[in-house]
């Protein structure tokens, strides 16, 4: 059987044939630049909340005590959190509208965001990055699906579109964190930042979205999410693209960059002679994310006129040769601001090639079900990469660390060789 044409189940057709519009068209009254704006602008702030916590989570280990291996594993647990949850959404969307499921998230996600605010010791904080990594979880799957399924043509500048605002949250979170220490504290500073991702979470309930499984029974609703499960994972290019994500050390927004990058500048890098600052360490990491603004747009617009496969090929080879050359610098340089660059921008563009990929590889009413299984197993290594670069950094040191992490990306290339062969993954359609 050809694994990557996969025939929708009896369940799956039946769904279809009852509510076509609901497959053709999800939303009501709304073009889909709206989409895409409303889903770009709700990925900026739920990367923002990443980028907040590159800054404040070290500024706080003296303050709270907690030292740099528990601080990985804080992020990994936040990153374990967030991954698990991804799984269900390619259910959940067959009894909810995913703008509703999105709205909820979001409001989660800004709560308990601000509650890490009110955190007196290590336990309180894990707590409250672990609930609100709950609220995180919705974005990339259900986000990505909608996306998906409003532009067949140009999904690959869709894609990066809304992974290049989802990086400049990365990249303005660094610099409105450097702002407000002038006039605020780390407390004051997580509750006033979490007002807009609660904001947010509210104008997706003006988005009147059909349900994707339409009006059949809910014990029909359940065998035609979990039929669709299990064609994308006999779905070969599906479970390669995935694979491709997984393998790769950092690149998930909430990750290596945002834990460990504040605490290697400052321990690396010098100005005459003396360690540079927390602020200073926060502008360089702006710096880097100034890379990852650039990256998916261009690179995901010029993956719809050549072949996705070499785009990925070349940004997982930069990947591995921008991670390890930033341990050639030990001052503040042109040469390591090029660097930093390079490394934000072929790093964060893995992203939204392979959820390009993905949606090449899989027919539109298993959307739901590819893109939770992408998410589940692309960022479910996540937690352990972190946490083994917290655990190397610590007792190995950053250089150490740096060429694991940068190492890693080679296993990405090898995994390209599962892809179906063409110019680009040939598109499924049932």
């Amino acid at each position: 059987m050809d694994t990557n044409s996969v025939e929708p189940a009896p369940e799956v057709a039946a769904s279809l044939a009852a509510a076509p519009d609901e497959v053709d068209s999800s939303q009501e009254g709304l073009g889909r630049e709206y989409v895409l704006g409303i889903i770009s602008t709700s990925h900026l702030l739920n990367h923002m909340q990443g980028g907040i916590r590159a800054v404040l989570l070290p500024l706080m280990m003296q303050a709270v005590g907690f030292d740099i291996l528990q601080l990985g594993l804080l992020t990994a647990f936040y990153q374990l959190a967030a991954t698990g949850m991804q799984a269900i959404y390619g259910v959940l969307a067959q009894y909810f509208r995913r703008s509703s499921l999105l709205g909820i998230a979001n409001i989660v996600l800004g709560a308990f965001s601000g509650v890490t605010g009110l955190a007196g010791n290590y336990a309180q904080v894990m707590g409250a990055q672990v609930l609100s990594a709950f609220g995180s979880s919705a974005q990339h799957p259900l986000g990505s699906a909608m996306i998906t399924s409003h532009f067949k043509k140009a999904r690959g500048r869709a894609q990066g579109i809304q992974h290049t605002a989802a990086n400049a949250g990365n990249l303005i979170a660094p610099l409105i964190v450097v702002g407000l220490l002038r006039f605020l504290d780390w407390r004051a500073i997580w509750i006033v930042l979490a007002i807009p991702s609660i904001l947010m979470g509210f104008a997706y309930f003006f988005v009147k979205e059909k349900r994707s499984g339409g009006e059949v029974s809910k014990k029909a609703k359940t065998r035609v999410a979990l039929q669709s499960y299990l064609a994308c994972l006999k779905n070969r290019d599906a479970m390669a693209v995935s694979l491709i994500q997984m393998t790769g050390a950092a690149g998930r927004g909430t990750d290596i960059n945002q834990a460990y990058f504040v605490p290697f500048f400052m321990a690396f890098l010098s100005i005459n002679g003396e360690k540079i600052s927390l602020e200073m360490a926060g502008l360089l990491l702006a710096v880097l994310q100034a890379g990852s603004v650039l990256g998916p747009a261009c690179i995901g617009w010029l993956s719809d006129r050549i072949s996705r496969r070499w785009a990925v090929f070349a940004v997982l080879t930069m990947s591995c040769v921008s991670t390890v050359t930033l341990l050639a610098h030990s001052e503040i340089t042109i040469a390591l601001i090029l660097n930093l660059v390079v490394y934000g921008l072929v790093v964060n563009s893995r992203e939204s090639l392979t959820v390009s990929l993905l949606g090449d590889s899989v027919p539109e009413e298993h959307y739901d079900a590819a893109f939770s299984l992408y998410y589940f197993i692309g960022f479910i290594s996540g937690p352990a990469w972190t946490a083994l670069t917290g655990y190397l950094v610590a007792s190995r040191g950053f250089a150490v660390a740096w060429w694991v992490v940068g190492l890693t990306y080679l296993t990405g290339i090898v995994l390209i060789g599962l892809l179906s062969s063409g110019k680009k993954a040939r598109v499924t359609t049932a």
